[in-house]
């Protein structure tokens, strides 16, 4: 190639790299806040976060008693005890890092506009990540 085909080549590369760093946040950020923005106002995207949180922990519940049905079930036809216990201290701290990390993304709003919003969010996520991580 000659140099002038390089540099343009080089360049091309190089801005589609940038377009690419530049996405990376935002498909990282997606989430029950940037799914329920679109839908409205801040009195209509309270009520998504709510209702998705209500559907979430009614998923998470499901998921928590499956998961410890089975691992029940492995302590019985092992004769080992030992993963029902593992799961309920898992569930345990679970809870625990999903409210210091969520009562965090809140406090990161210093107490403005959409830290509830940001804080019930969270908790959409992480539980839906929990949800999937509990599934067999």
């Amino acid at each position: 190639m000659n140099g002038r085909l390089e540099r343009v080549v080089d360049r091309r590369a190089l801005a589609a790299c940038a377009f690419a760093v530049a996405l990376a946040p935002t498909a990282a950020l997606a989430g029950a806040l940037e799914e329920c923005s679109a839908r409205g106002d801040h009195a209509v995207v309270t009520r998504c976060l709510q209702e998705a949180d209500a559907d979430v922990r009614g998923a998470l519940e499901r998921a928590e008693a499956a998961a410890a049905a089975r691992a029940r079930e492995l302590d019985t036809v092992t004769g080992r005890p030992g993963a029902a216990a593992a799961l309920a201290k898992s569930v345990r701290a679970y809870g625990e890092y999903r409210k210091a990390q969520c009562d965090f993304v809140q406090a990161s709003y210093a107490s403005g506009t959409g830290a509830t919003q940001a804080a019930l969010a969270c908790r959409i996520d992480h539980n839906r990540a929990r949800v999937r991580e509990l599934r067999p």
